[in-house]
């Protein structure tokens, strides 16, 4: 069912601008230089969609595209330190002793701020269990300006909760409404496997 709500108006501040033209330039070097010559987040649209339709292009392709660009976001610095004070992770082996106890909490708290020039406005909330390390996106701006579930399942909900859990050591459930446009995230929850998912068709 599609979105039954009027259109929300984005007032991005630099951070926004900035880090969407590194996110874009990232996208364009991960996609074999895929662009666009529209600004802002209808350019990104654009570059999702054509990198959407190459010929021969799978899901799977899809995810690691946007797992790189995340990676890039983060620089190389962000992961390794996420993983030993989030996630707790030993440096160096596979042991994992955490999440700590306030890391989906934290990861809520900060997130609104990196992650709204894409996504638009956001704040924590509680996750479906009760506890904190949820976060809600009141309209997604990624979904609204691109009205594509395909866009939204394959080129955000499922490669950023595997970036979580592989890259950060954080489990991550992802959960659009596709008739509100609003958006579920739930750190520190593990997702179901898409063939249980009720997001997908």
């Amino acid at each position: 069912e599609d979105c039954q709500l009027q259109n929300m108006e984005y007032n991005d501040n630099l951070l926004d601008k900035l880090l969407l033209r590194i996110f874009r330039n990232l996208v364009t070097k991960n996609t074999g230089g895929v662009t666009s010559e529209r600004a802002g987040i209808l350019g990104l649209v654009d570059q999702a969609r054509t990198f959407l339709l190459q010929p021969g292009q799978t899901p799977e392709a899809q995810h690691k595209m946007v797992r790189d660009t995340l990676a890039g976001l983060m620089t190389p610095v962000l992961p390794p330190f996420y993983r030993i004070f989030m996630a707790g992770i030993v440096p160096g082996t596979d042991t994992q002793l955490g999440p700590w106890f306030y890391a989906p909490y934290l990861t809520s708290f900060v997130t609104p701020t990196f992650f709204g020039f894409l996504v638009g406005p956001s704040y924590p909330n509680r996750r479906k269990d009760g506890q904190l390390g949820g976060l809600v996106v009141e309209k997604c701006k990624f979904l609204q300006e691109s009205g594509c579930k395909g866009l939204c399942l394959h080129q955000c909900k499922l490669p950023a909760q595997q970036f979580f859990q592989d890259e950060l050591g954080l489990a991550l459930t992802v959960s659009p409404n596709f008739v509100t446009q609003e958006c579920q995230w739930s750190f520190g929850e593990t997702p179901l496997p898409p063939a249980e998912d009720p997001a997908f068709p």
